[in-house]
């Protein structure tokens, strides 16, 4: 009987752990305006309404996390289209956040090449994907901020 009453006591306080992370968690996810994406510069925080942006279509092949490839069909925008938009033209690297605070980096050279790096369309957030990329980790869902240095 004690090493029940133990026991339940652990999973009590194992629960409310969990709670409180959680609640932590989400407490430090990014927010933005839905149908928005925020583009930072120098501290300076402009937001872009992707209704406003000049979507092409976009198809090719990306690699998950097990090596296997997955077909991506949609509308986007090259991450160097939508800087030029907001007229930024110099940078040394972009980093792309989700609203989980999932970051992943790209260098001006991999942002400057033609067909490497989209942000794809899915309502309402934006998804980067970097074609021809092995590293999974850079397909970002629910991109909310784009960081410029």
């Amino acid at each position: 009987m004690k090493t029940s009453k133990k026991a339940l006591a652990l999973i009590l306080v194992l629960v409310v752990l969990t709670g409180i992370a959680a609640y932590f968690h989400l407490s430090t996810r990014e927010e933005v305006i839905e149908g928005t994406v925020q583009v930072t510069v120098d501290g300076h925080v402009q937001t872009v309404k992707l209704a406003d942006l000049a979507y092409e279509p976009v198809s090719g092949v990306r690699v998950n996390g097990k090596g296997e490839t997955i077909s991506v069909e949609g509308r986007g925008i090259l991450v160097k289209d939508l800087l030029a938009s907001t007229k930024i033209a110099s940078y040394s690297k972009v980093t792309v956040v989700s609203d989980d605070s999932y970051t992943a980096d790209l260098t001006a050279e991999e942002v400057a090449e033609s067909g490497k790096a989209y942000l794809l369309l899915e309502q309402p957030y934006l998804r980067l994907v970097v074609f021809g990329d092995q590293n999974s980790k850079r397909s970002v869902s629910n991109v909310v901020q784009i960081i410029v240095e």
